[in-house]
């Protein structure tokens, strides 16, 4: 495990009106916040060792990094309950090539849902075990690259700066069903991201505009079928 400890924390900084804003709105509970904070400063004690996140946006890191999840809790259509008061199975949820863990940390964090982060680095997932430790959050760390992982459809696939999507609809082919939702953070080459990615998969596609980033947007895909 990295020494992390011999690297003076980051000090964090005060949740950002935004941010106070959002978890409004969804309706968060206190002890949910108080989560996020220990995972904002478990980064803050890693960020110096790792570099984890980009460190300019260390400042912003609550609107950059937490809001930047949140907004995906809009868009990934997270099953609901079948109205029989028995509770519903809990869907399968992944972040793949979590890194810092964002969005994946705050998904399970804020719904309570078990989730699973793939990152193949052994550092950052040496991370993501202190995270899981001093949240509480329900989740499981997967050390692996995507495309070794064994074929089993995903409810919701996460991923944030992950890789191109014609490339990332192939390294993660076995965790896609025709009934898995597909939430992802894209910058301005989407539509050219999407129009390649045509090339060798059909889907339902839509883009929704970016809360912290007017150049990005939050793509979910649907019905994803490959055509070779």
């Amino acid at each position: 495990m990295p020494r992390h400890s011999t690297s003076r924390p980051l000090t964090v900084p005060s949740p950002s009106t935004l941010f106070d804003e959002t978890s409004a709105r969804l309706g968060l509970e206190p002890s949910q916040i108080e989560q996020l904070q220990r995972y904002v400063e478990t980064l803050g004690k890693w960020q110096p060792t790792l570099n984890l996140i980009g460190p300019k946006t260390w400042s912003d890191v609550w609107n950059r990094h937490v809001v930047d999840s949140l907004q995906c809790l809009d868009y990934a259509d997270l099953p609901a309950g079948d109205g029989s008061g028995h509770p519903a199975p809990a869907p399968k949820l992944a972040d793949i090539g979590t890194g810092a863990g964002f969005p994946g940390v705050v998904i399970a964090i804020t719904t309570g849902l078990p989730v699973t982060l793939v990152e193949s680095d052994h550092r950052k997932a040496a991370f993501l075990l202190a995270v899981k430790s001093s949240t509480g959050a329900p989740l499981t760390i997967v050390t692996k690259r995507v495309e070794s992982l064994p074929a089993q459809p995903l409810d919701v696939l996460f991923a944030r700066a992950f890789a191109p999507l014609p490339r990332l609809l192939e390294w993660c082919a076995p965790l896609i069903g025709t009934s898995t939702t597909l939430v992802l953070h894209k910058g301005r080459t989407a539509p050219e991201e999407i129009q390649a990615a045509q090339e060798s998969h059909d889907f339902e596609s839509e883009s929704f505009p970016s809360v912290i980033d007017s150049d990005s947007v939050i793509l979910r895909l649907r019905n994803v079928r490959s055509t070779r």
